[in-house]
């Protein structure tokens, strides 16, 4: 009986995907971490569905994320408390 020919390891090339290409990838200066004046702590916070309501009243009055609404008025009461 003849051996049998082993297969060729070597996937075929599909396509040019790969490489660097003018313009291709992230913009220059990305990728080296946050922003120092971004924000990047997490504070978890349980609401009475009264105070949510409230909340998003005020939110949707000035026309702003409840999230945005909610961190101002936390920034707000700790400038005071300094």
């Amino acid at each position: 009986m003849a051996a049998r020919k082993k297969k060729s390891a070597r996937k075929k090339k599909k396509g040019t995907w790969g490489g660097r290409r003018p313009g291709a990838g992230r913009p220059p200066g990305t990728g080296q971490g946050p922003s120092p004046n971004s924000r990047r702590n997490r504070v978890a916070v349980m609401f009475r569905d009264s105070e949510l309501r409230k909340l998003r009243a005020m939110a949707r009055k000035e026309r702003l994320p409840v999230s945005t609404v909610a961190y101002r008025l936390i920034e707000k009461a700790l400038g005071r408390a300094r």
